[in-house]
């Protein structure tokens, strides 16, 4: 569990390119508002239980080495709070909302799955976007290279915390 007396943001990570967009851009903004980046990958448990007779699987089989996936993804800055790197092994959505409790925002990065077209939310990221408690920002990474970086643009989605009133504008800040 998160310490919520810790100022940070909360980033998904998944090895994906959008997710390594994601992971930049909540550096950068964590950075700019001085606080800290929680950067989590979340790896998702077997959906049934080996029967009692079965050889034990391998972690190797599930997934790749996460030592690798975080060299990999981190960037070479990182703000003066750091980065923190978590893997949990669950349900993603859920541990997501978990860890964001307390936390400035929630970052995650999204793909389209149709080239040329605007990403569409997938469960995990609708999950957040419906029941964070803070707000949630979605980079997508195949909308054109406007940062600077290999792709992506910043955030085309936000969300307010679920709690708070709906209909109320939301902005992005850069």
């Amino acid at each position: 569990m998160s310490d919520p007396a810790v100022r940070r943001i909360v980033v998904g990570v998944d090895g994906s390119e959008g997710s390594v967009l994601a992971l930049r851009w909540a550096c950068r903004e964590a950075g700019i508002r001085g606080v800290q980046v929680h950067a989590i990958h979340v790896r998702e448990a077997p959906l049934h239980s080996p029967a009692s007779y079965a050889v034990p699987v391998p972690d190797e089989v599930y997934g790749p080495d996460d030592t690798q996936m975080w060299k990999a993804v981190l960037p070479d800055f990182a703000p003066s709070g750091g980065v923190r790197t978590e893997t949990a092994v669950g349900l993603v959505a859920r541990i997501l909302l978990d860890r964001c409790q307390g936390a400035d925002m929630l970052v995650l990065g999204a793909a389209s799955d149709v080239p040329d077209q605007a990403w569409s939310a997938g469960p995990v990221i609708r999950a957040c976007l419906q029941r964070a408690p803070c707000p949630v920002v979605v980079i997508s990474a195949d909308l054109g290279g406007e940062l600077g970086w290999e792709a992506g643009r910043e955030a085309v989605q936000a969300s307010t915390p679920a709690s708070a009133p709906t209909g109320l504008p939301v902005g992005v800040g850069a």
